[in-house]
């Protein structure tokens, strides 16, 4: 959990709780409120233990998140006083002595409020893997870590920026520093943000920026510095610690983890899945060959449809609700229970390239090796008459300014790091969003000194999984002989991996069209048995006069003929229907006053 929301206007005692645990449908969390002469500021309570917010004569200081201190231990993360990390992050700032993109590694945001002079600070990550939203207008301020919390306190709730809109449905995120409010933008990334008694808008001053500077004279040398980061962050995390809790796959990512986490501990891992298909044993073979504790989940087949509502309003709007895969499994797995939960998010992006477009024919054949496209731009545009082309075309506008935006800094890799600076241009980090909302989420690969290493170096050292071999080769010798599920030994280089995988990926093809081996084999949800459902059909029914929002962007007003028409990918189609419940939402909000839906929440 743990959200804020502050306001330079001071607003009436219990909006701010109400509006907060309107983020849940269930569950609802404990709200602190703080209200003076610098005006008002709610925040929900934080799971991670050591960051509850502080407050004292002179400062309030907020954190959300669980960041791991470099500067000191983070034995308060499992048994300590209740705000001991908040008041260490807010006495080195004091001091003077903090330095942000190394004293805290991992997800997120710090809000400080100086009482005595109405000057507030806001500072985000380093690439703003929490992110955090503001508006602005005239002499009224507010910035908030949820974005529809910020749309309805600020009362922007329907002015609707329609292009987002489609953003959304089409890429599955937001263009930075849009959101899907015309007056709500989000905070830079990897900044202290000031507001002073005086000011008129917020003052951004960046501490890091991802400068295409490469300092590694070898990939070896590289590797060696990742290696020494990932250990450093899972023993702060783990110290004191008896027992943690991991989601393991059948793939190498979470093997690397397995490898990375101390021995002694009791470690439990989960997988999710509609059955125990081929993705399930794997993940039982790399739990036997690490020895520890393995649980599987069984999700039923509807599972992604059932919590579009409920992860909808947890991760905010502009952001795809299907990576909330522990959502429900959070309180029958009792993962809150954990000091620590651990995954293996953002290895593919960051050490593996995959935000690098490839030569098309890897999708088809990806037992190939892997080349880097030479004609390929994130800011292609999407040409589809689903869409009126002026929508397309701002739409296109925004891209190309963010490309260009990315592009003044790292000029050769600027395509790829247009997912990832910041990361909410990649869809995959709603993850992040639900997990910390749930319980005590830690990502290895989130760390600062990772994300730094990995700016550092030069693209063609993450394809073909080259750099993610070298760092995870000591931690994959346990399961050295252990298939991923798609066919390759991680262990091994991808020269070796070409002809094994060629072989197994064959093997599986026969067997899927002979029949041989029948049902879904994946670790998600099969969305092409859940769109031929009769609960798909009838979702699209329930949200299809969300359609009314925006229908100034399609060319076709029918939702119905829209979904059939084929024009749209299964992505965008799931995007289309987490939008319509949006859309639907901000209908029924404008048709309330605000102190009425306020009522209904306690």
């Amino acid at each position: 959990m743990s959200d804020f929301v502050y306001s330079r206007r001071n607003l009436p005692k219990g909006m701010l709780t109400k509006e907060i645990i309107s983020i849940y449908q269930e569950d609802f969390p404990e709200v602190y409120e703080f209200h003076g002469n610098w005006g008002s500021m709610g925040v929900s309570r934080n799971l991670y233990n050591g960051f509850q917010p502080y407050e004292d004569e002179t400062y309030i200081c907020v954190i959300v998140g669980g960041p791991v201190l470099c500067f000191r231990d983070n034995l308060f993360l499992n048994e300590g006083i209740r705000t001991e990390g908040t008041e260490a992050i807010l006495q080195r700032w004091l001091a003077g002595k903090i330095t942000w993109d190394e004293d805290l590694s991992g997800p997120f945001a710090v809000l400080i409020i100086d009482k005595q002079t109405s000057s507030i600070y806001c500072v985000t990550d380093l690439m703003s893997f929490i992110p955090v939203f503001s508006y602005q207008h005239s002499t009224e301020i507010m910035i908030s870590t949820h974005v529809d919390v910020l749309g309805v306190l600020s009362k922007q709730h329907y002015d609707i920026d329609i292009v987002s809109k489609v953003d959304f449905i089409l890429y599955g995120i937001v263009t930075y520093p849009y959101t899907i409010y015309r007056r709500i933008t989000q905070l830079h990334p990897a900044s202290v943000h000031f507001i002073g008694i005086e000011s008129e808008n917020l003052s951004p001053e960046y501490y890091w920026l991802p400068y295409e500077t490469f300092t590694f004279k070898t990939i070896g040398e590289a590797a060696g510095e990742v290696q020494k980061s990932l250990e450093s962050y899972v023993t702060r995390v783990t110290e004191g610690m008896s027992a943690i809790a991991l989601f393991i796959s059948g793939g190498e990512d979470s093997r690397a983890v397995l490898g990375l986490l101390p021995k002694e501990l009791k470690r439990d891992a989960f997988i999710f899945l509609n059955s125990i298909n081929r993705e399930g044993k794997r993940a039982k073979e790399a739990a036997n060959a690490y020895n520890v504790n393995f649980e599987v989940v069984i999700r039923s087949n509807s599972y992604y449809l059932e919590i579009l509502p409920l992860s909808s309003d947890l991760v905010g709007s502009g952001a795809e609700y299907i990576h909330s895969h522990t959502l429900k499994f959070h309180k029958s797995c009792r993962l809150a229970d954990y000091s620590a939960v651990f995954g293996g998010l953002y290895s593919d992006e960051l050490l593996k390239g995959d935000c690098i477009e490839k030569a098309k024919w890897i999708r088809r054949l990806p037992f190939l090796p892997q080349i880097k496209s030479r004609n390929h731009s994130k800011v292609n545009p999407i040409n589809t008459s689903i869409f009126k082309k002026e929508i397309l075309d701002e739409l296109t506008r925004r891209r190309k300014a963010h490309l260009k935006r990315i592009g003044s800094i790292r000029a050769k890799s600027a395509d790829e790091w247009f997912e990832l600076w910041p990361s909410s241009m990649n869809s995959d980090l709603p993850s992040v969003h639900a997990n910390r909302r749930l319980f005590r989420s830690y990502e290895p690969y989130m760390g600062n000194d990772i994300v730094k290493i990995c700016a550092s170096v030069p693209q063609k050292w993450t394809l073909n999984r080259r750099l993610f071999r070298h760092v995870a080769r000591p931690y994959l010798e346990q399961s050295k002989w252990l298939l991923h599920s798609d066919g390759r030994l991680p262990y091994f280089p991808w020269y070796i991996n070409s002809f094994v995988q060629f072989g197994v990926w064959s093997f599986q093809q026969i067997s899927k069209r002979t029949g041989l081996v029948k049902g879904f084999q994946g670790p998600w949800g099969e969305w092409e048995a859940i769109m031929k459902s009769q609960e798909y059909q009838e979702y699209i029914y329930k949200y299809a006069d969300g359609i009314k929002v925006m229908s100034g962007a399609f060319t076709e007003q029918n939702v119905l003929e829209i979904f059939k028409s084929g024009k749209l990918t299964t992505m965008q189609q799931i995007n289309l229907l987490q939008t319509l419940y949006g859309n639907l939402k901000n209908i029924h909000i404008n048709e309330e006053p605000l102190e009425k839906r306020n009522e209904k929440l306690i």
